[in-house]
């Protein structure tokens, strides 16, 4: 079983991975985001590279 909190890698705000409704899986790896607007910003960054 995985951790049950993750860092949201745009604000830095602790989000519960159980049942979590917003997340993204990039490169493998499961990221957790607190809201939208935070998954969007994250996204945009990555097509950006």
């Amino acid at each position: 079983m995985g951790p049950t909190k993750a860092k949201d890698p745009v604000c830095g705000m602790s989000v519960e991975t159980e049942g979590a409704r917003i997340f993204g899986t990039y490169d493998g790896e499961t990221v957790y985001f607190c809201c939208e607007a935070c998954r969007r910003t994250y996204e945009g960054r990555r097509a950006r590279r």
